[in-house]
């Protein structure tokens, strides 16, 4: 929706959520009595691979059973917009979705723009008295933390005052999401679900440095020691929150895939894969191909980028009947190391994400790529199950994503140290007759099948 240009962004935004806070939202019986359930998911609405963790679990929950509400972050992050442009929309599923522009905290964050989340995850109403500041005044926010709690406080009494249950979530990254779900469950002293899909202290992403590092501990143990549960994606992370903070109860949800974002591929998403095929891919050759970022969040990967091109240059059969097609933005260096590859090779920038899937249920192989993080389980492992080809993975160590390709049948790993034997493999791959696909045992991965756990936790948090 557009904000009307003689009114203020609070004012509207103010009008608008208390519309959806009434006590009967559109569409349900007034008896209906739900468990609700606000998460803090700042990449909801964007479209990338960390939109997914939530975006594609949530659409699978019983809809008779649980009210959804996800305060997300708009594109934009313009000083005083603190508007909704989807906010309070219903999507097909019932699901609440309401979008703020504002500040995060990440690596491009100064001090200043980070001390309010940072204070705010040891003193709790913080962001709450902001709020009121602020209205008081007459003045708009800047600051993604205190627009979206301000409007999960109004929704949040709502439905406590119509004598409903409530569930607090919040999602990493950025570090604002769990703030806000600590801050919301403290002043309503509800239940909270922490999810890590990346580790704050374990492996850590973002600023270096010993203050940042310091900070994202304390950070981490506030809203951790706070919470009734914490999620994460592998078992290596489980294994550190529970040694850690053995008085938290750790659940394991990896990231897993969507099933309908591949059987649901429209005529479109199609069309422009097969153009991009044509225009990039020589006729005959067999694609192995690379999607997304490479070392944007671990330069470690650089090595296993560097393995991969050496086993290809080396493979007589890779350099006669393969092409390297790597679709995402690339760093100037990983370009450099991709430019030396003598197999024919090109790159694409990044595509809308249905051509992106399509494109690879059309590779005979698909390379992954990490690097030394032993919890390394990233979203992109599981679109390549459900995809179908074969995986191969050039990595640092063995870790979560070589465990799951190996438990599933659906790749092989190599690595960096035992990078000798890999040419041998890639003959073996690209001299087959066919690459073949690689769905074995990769069921309990599917978002279907993990909303089962899911509601089973959740039930436990309110019973």
């Amino acid at each position: 929706m557009k904000i009307d240009a003689t009114r203020s962004a609070s004012d509207d935004r103010d009008q608008h959520i208390e519309s959806v806070a009434g006590e009967q939202i559109a569409g349900e019986k007034p008896a209906s009595r739900k468990i609700n359930l606000f998460v803090f998911a700042t990449h909801h609405t964007a479209d990338n691979i960390a939109s997914q963790r939530f975006k594609g679990l949530l659409k699978y929950l019983d809809f008779q059973k649980y009210r959804v509400f996800i305060f997300s972050r708009a594109a934009s992050r313009g000083a005083g917009e603190a508007s909704l442009p989807a906010g309070g929309e219903v999507d097909l599923n019932g699901i609440h979705v309401l979008n703020f522009r504002g500040h995060c905290v990440g690596t491009e964050s100064s001090t200043a723009s980070s001390l309010l989340p940072l204070i705010s995850a040891f003193a709790s109403g913080t962001p709450f008295l902001a709020a009121a500041t602020n209205r008081m005044l007459g003045r708009d926010s800047d600051t993604w933390l205190i627009n979206a709690l301000d409007a999960a406080d109004t929704l949040c009494r709502a439905r406590l005052a119509a004598g409903e249950a409530c569930i607090v979530i919040g999602t990493y990254s950025p570090i604002d999401a769990l703030v806000a779900a600590r801050c919301l469950s403290a002043k309503h002293h509800l239940p909270c679900l922490q999810d890590f899909r990346d580790g704050l202290t374990f492996e850590t992403l973002g600023r270096q440095g010993r203050l940042s590092a310091l900070l994202r501990q304390l950070v981490e143990s506030r809203v951790v020691t706070a919470s009734g549960l914490v999620t994460t994606v592998s078992r290596a992370l489980v294994n550190d929150f529970e040694r850690r903070y053995p008085r938290t109860k750790v659940g394991l949800m990896p990231n897993g895939y969507d099933p309908a974002d591949f059987s649901t591929q429209d005529d479109e998403s199609r069309s422009a894969a097969s153009k991009l095929m044509a225009q990039h891919v020589p006729p005959g050759k067999r694609l192995i191909g690379h999607f997304g970022r490479i070392s944007a969040s671990d330069h470690s990967r650089i090595g296993s980028l560097e393995c991969f091109v050496r086993a290809m240059n080396a493979s007589p059969i890779a350099g006669q009947h393969a092409h390297a097609l790597f679709v995402g933005e690339l760093t100037p260096i990983e370009r450099e190391i991709v430019a030396r590859l003598e197999c024919t090779h090109s790159t694409v920038d990044s595509v809308p994400r249905p051509v992106a899937l399509n494109l690879m249920m059309q590779c005979q192989q698909l390379l992954l790529i990490t690097g030394d993080g032993v919890g390394c389980a990233t979203g992109k492992l599981f679109e390549y199950l459900a995809a179908g080809p074969q995986v191969i993975c050039f990595s640092g160590v063995e870790n979560e994503a070589s465990r799951i390709l190996a438990e599933t049948g659906a790749g092989a790993t190599v690595l960096t140290t035992d990078a000798a034997q890999a040419p041998a493999l890639l003959d073996r791959l690209f001299g087959a007759a066919s690459g073949g696909a690689a769905q074995r045992g990769i069921g309990v991965y599917s978002k279907v099948e993990q909303v089962r756990q899911f509601d089973r936790w959740l039930s436990g948090m309110v019973a």
